[in-house]
């Protein structure tokens, strides 16, 4: 694909994009001006609640929803659960694939091709040019993809940072597409997103790993495991890309739009959204969730469908949860310029979503340290109940280091080196 840039449009002309006008290149026989520094992160001051506020609910579905991958020594079935739960296991069961399981990742999808969408529009209004902002892209990118790498070998094989490195080299390419390209590009990717996703309706995963040749419950096995974890999800790399697109695709729309920074003028759109998706989400998710406690006995062309259900539907409870946390954010404006403080519990989640990467970084630490059979091994022959207990406190752990990280006005570690490696000094 090719990264050379489209000619420039006409000073003072609008993008194709929507964007602010991109500067147009000097003639080549005129002296280069200096390059415009690029626009670094924002104070926290200035930041939008609502974006910030969704990145710390997803991360919460993000942990539920990984949490299971570390489930060991039991028969795996539909959506990556034991066959054989409990009662209380069923009941957690129903809870997380309702509402997280194929909800909070296309969530997070959305916002991650969102803030894609951000990045490149302050870099516009700071007037940097098109070949240098599609060159902070690429190199932002890259570097995420060695993150994802890394966090593949060395804590997590359900790592999603890899995939947003190769969704980003894509979105790079196209950051000048209109609106149309992205539809296009959208709807012709959204049949790739529909067959991935009847993958949860099939019995097996992360708990029948009987077939390696060595014990993938010691410390080298696990690692010799997630090295061969990394090579699938390299070749894989292009599929993967393909299903990210249509969520990417909205994302990106919704962020040209500036839907999430400015709610008030979208609560029309946004409480449609909430409206409608919830019970569009929860509808389309019942027939697997239920399938996966026990309840019918349909054959695995049936549970691949359903999973083709659960996963389709499960975009229309992200764009939801976009719809009512925007909602809530437009009516909140009218408070805050009356004065208003955000209150605790909201101060905590705008902590943990302004270090979204550290924060998921951390989560796989203490699963590895609390989960794995070669540590303390609590996820060997767990139900999901377990699981999903220890998922909870594992992200309110991440949110007291974040809440600690906001006081003292300290970046998350992780987000501070990905910008130092992307912007350079």
């Amino acid at each position: 694909m090719s990264t050379n840039p489209p000619p420039p449009p006409v000073s003072g002309a609008a993008s194709p994009a929507g964007l602010p006008p991109l500067p147009v290149a000097p003639h080549p026989t005129e002296a280069a001006p200096t390059p415009t520094a690029y626009s670094g992160p924002i104070a926290a001051s200035e930041r939008f609640i609502a974006p910030d506020l969704l990145r710390g609910v997803a991360l919460l579905g993000i942990a539920l929803a990984n949490a299971v991958y570390y489930i060991g020594g039991r028969v795996i079935g539909p959506l990556g659960r034991p066959v054989d739960g409990s009662t209380g296991d069923h009941v957690a069961d129903v809870i997380v694939g309702t509402f997280v399981d194929n909800r909070a990742f296309p969530l997070f999808t959305l916002l991650f091709a969102y803030g894609f969408t951000v990045l490149v529009r302050r870099q516009a209004e700071r007037g940097v040019d098109r070949r240098r902002a599609r060159s902070l892209l690429l190199r932002r990118s890259l570097w995420l993809l060695v993150f994802g790498a890394l966090h593949v070998v060395l804590l997590f094989e359900g790592d999603i940072l890899f995939s947003y490195g190769a969704l980003g080299l894509v979105l790079a390419a196209m950051f000048a597409a209109s609106d149309r390209v992205f539809r296009v590009v959208g709807w012709s990717t959204l049949a790739i997103f529909a067959l991935a996703s009847g993958a949860d309706g099939v019995g097996g995963g992360a708990g029948d790993l009987s077939w390696l040749p060595f014990d993938q419950t010691t410390l080298l096995g696990d690692l010799l495991w997630r090295v061969l974890a990394l090579v699938a999800l390299v070749f894989s790399a292009p599929l993967t890309v393909a299903m990210l697109l249509p969520i990417a695709a909205l994302g990106t729309l919704l962020g040209r739009r500036r839907v999430l920074e400015h709610p008030e003028q979208h609560v029309v759109l946004l409480r449609r959204l909430a409206l409608i998706g919830f019970p569009i989400s929860i509808l389309g998710a019942l027939p697997l969730v239920l399938a996966s406690t026990g309840v019918g006995e349909p054959g695995p062309v049936a549970l691949y469908a359903l999973g083709v259900l659960h996963g389709t539907t499960g975009v229309a409870g992200a764009l939801a949860l976009v719809g009512l946390v925007g909602w809530w954010a437009a009516g909140r404006a009218e408070r805050v310029s009356a004065g208003a403080r955000p209150g605790a519990v909201l101060s905590a989640l705008l902590a943990v979503g302004r270090r979204s990467l550290t924060c998921y970084l951390l989560q796989s630490v203490l699963f590895v340290v609390l989960l794995k059979p070669w540590a303390l091994g609590l996820g060997v022959g767990a139900g999901t109940l377990r699981v999903a207990l220890i998922a909870v406190g594992v992200w309110l752990v991440t949110v007291l280091v974040a809440v600690v990280l906001e006081r003292t006005a300290t970046p998350g570690p992780a987000e501070r080196l990905l910008r130092r490696l992307s912007y350079g000094r």
